[in-house]
């Protein structure tokens, strides 16, 4: 059947029954110095002139500098449910393969657990309550350090690390989730959905409070 793996039996012996051998799966490893090192293997500005002052850094946020539809933009593509989104590369601290999952007792509607990151627990989310999208393999991780504590979010994939000029980003067709979506852009001849980070972890770790009696 088209889209199913082929199955090659071994030859039986006496001692040794048959069995089916499943072809090597080749995973992706994400590899986020890999994408930065993309990113400084980019053609760099020419140099100042003598006297000339070097301008000052944008420490705006992705939110107001979308908001300007001013500057550009270093965004990690990824990949949930097959859309594509954007987060600021900045804002991610790394990509993994998914380790295993354990559970926790009275977790919230879209935690799924905690993982073990270089030895630290990590609280885990999926994306569907914040993006309206359930993950298809969830085959990666992205995890972020917020305050004093990191947490992770499932993801089907990592696609890379590009520049985006945020004068022709427009107005998403849609609201997935209040103040998460910043904008849509093209990447590809795709639409990349461009993803304010803290609103999207906040409606990963929102959940519905008792009614009072």
């Amino acid at each position: 059947m088209t889209g199913q793996r082929k199955v090659r039996a071994s030859q039986p012996t006496p001692s040794r029954p048959m069995t089916a051998v499943l072809p090597a799966v080749r995973r992706r490893q994400p590899a986020p110095v890999e994408l930065a090192r993309a990113l400084a293997e980019r053609p760099q500005p020419a140099p100042l002139a003598p006297g000339v002052a070097a301008p000052a850094p944008d420490t705006r946020s992705l939110h107001d500098k979308v908001r300007a539809r001013d500057g550009t933009a270093e965004v990690l593509v990824f990949v949930v449910g097959g859309e594509r989104f954007g987060l600021e590369l900045a804002a991610v601290e790394e990509v993994i393969d998914l380790p295993p999952i354990r559970h926790v007792p009275e977790m919230p509607p879209a935690m799924l657990g905690v993982i073990t990151v270089r030895g630290s627990l990590t609280s885990i989310y999926t994306p569907r309550q914040a993006l309206g999208l359930e993950f298809h393999d969830g085959a990666c991780a992205l995890v972020f350090h917020r305050r004093r504590s990191r947490m992770a979010l499932v993801i089907d994939d990592v696609d890379d690390a590009v520049s985006v000029d945020l004068a022709t980003v427009r107005e998403a067709p849609s609201a997935i989730s209040a103040g998460v979506v910043l904008g849509v852009a093209r990447h590809r001849e795709a639409l990349l959905t461009l993803l304010d980070a803290e609103a999207l972890l906040a409606a990963c770790q929102a959940t519905s409070q008792p009614e009072s009696a």
